[in-house]
């Protein structure tokens, strides 16, 4: 199991961060033009999940620029997980991210807020859906460890690229991986999904 480091600094230096709850339910969400909604068999475990996919996202949107959407819709320090997969060869992102929310009400409202999003700053586009990750991907702890042994991580990828860390909405270093990293191929970046 992953360990992380247990104390956080300023940005650009290495922090800790604790491991959250994973939980391992299933899920349902309403059709788009509605908020997501969860089905009673699904609502319970439902309740403990920390982990969104944001979908249809325009693609001039950057690691920062989203960040900074999501402080200015009040989420600055309610998070503290964020990937935004880039495509290598065009520099656009592929129209999703994944966000852990710190607390699984700061989720519920992560989705009210985002679902049909259209509000990119000042140029309003695509509207946003927002649904949970799969359950292998809830929680903090199972992001870092889906991650930090990642070719996203290798030295050569630059790091608005590489997923980020925050604690209270300061950045902290990702846990150095544990086995070695190989450059992602050329054409990384490229593929429909977030597998690595």
């Amino acid at each position: 199991t992953a360990q992380l480091p247990s104390a956080a600094k300023p940005m650009g230096e290495c922090g800790g961060l604790l491991p959250a709850k994973v939980a391992s339910e299933s899920t349902t969400a309403d059709a788009e033009g509605s908020s997501p909604r969860l089905s009673s068999r699904d609502s319970v475990a439902a309740d403990a999940r920390t982990t969104v996919m944001m979908r249809n996202l325009p693609g001039f949107v950057s690691r920062k620029h989203l960040v900074n959407i999501l402080a200015a819709e009040g989420f600055l320090g309610e998070f503290d997980f964020l990937y935004l997969p880039i495509d290598f060869e065009t520099g656009a992102n592929q129209g999703f991210a994944f966000v852990n929310l710190t607390t699984p009400e700061a989720a519920q409202r992560f989705q009210r807020a985002f679902h049909r999003f259209d509000c990119w700053c000042a140029r309003p586009g695509r509207r946003c859906n927002v649904s949970w990750a799969r359950d292998e991907q809830q929680g903090l702890a199972a992001n870092v460890r889906r991650f930090r042994n990642s070719s996203v991580m290798h030295h050569s990828v630059p790091a608005s690229h590489r997923p980020l860390l925050l604690v209270d909405g300061v950045e902290v270093a990702f846990p150095k991986p544990n086995r070695k990293l190989w450059a992602p191929r050329e054409s990384f970046g490229n593929a429909p999904s977030a597998r690595t």
